[in-house]
């Protein structure tokens, strides 16, 4: 193939902005596309100009967008998933550019994707920075690891197509026919956190957390904890994915670059190395870098030094998300979670001295849980000191140790698109009625304004400015309250704390 280059990437990522999963904490903040951030990140210094389309926040057409921008190349990101919207956009893209479609859905799915989008010119199979980056450079996807390809026109830069008066004089050229012999390069293997580090020029929107201007970025990949009914430590091909940690004086160059008053770090386990941890908390002390930060953490982190927990606060970590999952032994057991109740216990004593906030993850719906069991969740999560509690239904992946504990329990099941654990006692109904009682129960032991008034208290909001806090706390609130959607919800949860199951509810 000839060696041209594409010059005008669009990268699109494809989700609506009514797309439920895509808002975190019940609408309270949105993640940017972190992962096609990466791609732009990678693509821009080789080409001539390059677009990104986040179509949950885009206000403009995305069909004027195209006509504007010009694009020889368009690349889909199918991270989550296919629904009608996705279906339809796909569909809707110009026949005359090169289509590439990638993500994690569409590297698992990759026989489906190949099926369903015949107009599809090159499917990007694992992370597509480096292989995306290679065929630009190139100016061809052959021989390109992690890329299969038709072999057809549309698979060529436009400079390397072949010449077609009629479809010139149309204004395009016709794709080959969809039969086109399919190339199946080899698999890309390895990531490489370091590309992790954003180029914020290619992003033109704003990403809130709360209603304070948010960011979102990625320190590291992999986990080492073992928790088995988690596949956060494997890779996009679903093979185990070692923890591999940027440089610290990395990490806080990118922190000191974003002008975000909230910054999520959305690495799966962000505190596995806990020295480097703690060379991350002293850089942002020492250069004076201001944000509120929002990580996962575990347990284990928290339990291991209440120096390192108030280092972290005046470095300027404001919540923790904490994945602690059950408060009963065995639970924790069978779960690998890899911790106690009794160092659960200390973690949160270490919390307790500071005014980091913290939200607390539980599953329910285990083998041999009753609903008091699953109550008494608000109680231990009060008793700790947890501000905001998350009680979600269990799920077991298929093919998987979890899975089979699961389903060797008497009465229990696994059902539905996202696998949730049921038993012949507790359907999904039963449980979803129990998590609002879990809500309200805790409400009524740690009411809203406990949280508030230790938000405010944290020594970076001090210096971030308290009032201003303050107003987008509110203002976060009242968009809740005012959201006709959010009252239908709410009073929904609230009236399932009344209702009596239904029979044969507990098979659903």
């Amino acid at each position: 193939m000839p060696a041209m280059t594409w010059k005008r990437p669009l990268l699109i990522y494809p989700y609506s902005p009514d797309k439920k999963s895509e808002k975190l904490y019940g609408g309270l903040a949105i993640i940017n596309p972190i992962g096609l951030e990466v791609v732009a990140t990678r693509l821009k210094p080789v080409v001539e100009d390059l677009l990104l389309v986040d179509m949950r926040v885009e206000t403009e057409p995305l069909e004027t967008l195209i006509r504007r921008f010009r694009p020889d190349m368009i690349a889909v990101s199918l991270m989550w998933g296919r629904d009608d919207f996705t279906n339809t956009l796909l569909r809707s893209l110009p026949r005359d550019v090169t289509l590439v479609l990638g993500g994690l859905y569409a590297t698992r799915e990759a026989e489906e994707i190949l099926r369903d989008f015949p107009e599809m010119d090159i499917l990007c199979v694992g992370y597509g920075e480096d292989a995306l980056r290679e065929m630009v450079e190139r100016g061809s996807p052959e021989d390109v690891s992690g890329l299969w390809y038709r072999k057809r026109p549309t698979a060529l830069p436009p400079d390397a197509r072949p010449f077609e008066p009629a479809a010139e004089a149309a204004g395009h050229l016709q794709p080959a026919p969809p039969c086109a012999d399919l190339v199946k390069n080899p698999r890309r293997v390895g990531v490489h956190p370091e590309h992790y580090h954003l180029d914020r020029s290619i992003r033109r929107y704003e990403y809130p957390w709360m209603t304070l201007k948010g960011d979102n970025i990625i320190t590291s990949v992999g986990c080492p904890m073992v928790c088995a009914f988690c596949k956060w430590r494997e890779n996009i091909f679903g093979d185990l994915q070692p923890w591999i940690g940027r440089e610290p004086e990395d990490v806080v160059a990118e922190l000191a670059a974003t002008d975000a008053d909230v910054v999520h770090l959305v690495d799966a386990n962000f505190a596995a190395d806990l020295g480097r941890l703690e060379r991350i908390c002293d850089l942002l002390i020492q250069r004076d870098v201001r944000h509120l930060y929002a990580c996962e953490i575990r347990v284990n982190a928290l339990a291991k030094s209440p120096q390192l927990v108030k280092k972290m606060e005046r470095a300027g970590f404001f919540m923790f998300m904490v994945g602690i999952e059950s408060y009963q032994p065995r639970l924790l057991k069978a779960m690998r979670k890899g911790y106690t109740v009794e160092m659960c216990r200390r973690a949160f004593r270490h919390l307790a001295d500071t005014s980091i906030l913290a939200l607390g993850n539980f599953l329910i719906g285990n083998p041999g849980e009753t609903a008091d069991d699953m109550l008494g969740i608000a109680d231990y999560a009060a008793e700790l000191g947890i501000d905001f509690i998350s009680p979600n239904k269990i799920y077991a992946y298929a093919d998987t140790d979890f899975e089979q504990w699961v389903l060797a329990q008497p009465g229990m099941k696994v059902v539905g698109r996202r696998r949730y654990v049921v038993s012949d006692a507790y359907g999904v109904e039963d449980l979803r009625r129990i998590q609002a009682r879990i809500q309200l129960r805790f409400l009524r032991k740690h009411p809203p304004w406990i949280p508030y008034r230790k938000a405010l208290a944290h020594p970076m909001v001090q210096r971030i400015g308290r009032e201003k806090v303050r107003r987008a706390m509110l203002r976060s609130l009242w968009n809740h309250l005012a959201d006709a959607g959010f009252r239908r919800r709410a009073i929904r949860r609230f009236l399932k704390r009344f209702q009596r199951p239904k029979a044969g509810a507990a098979a659903l």
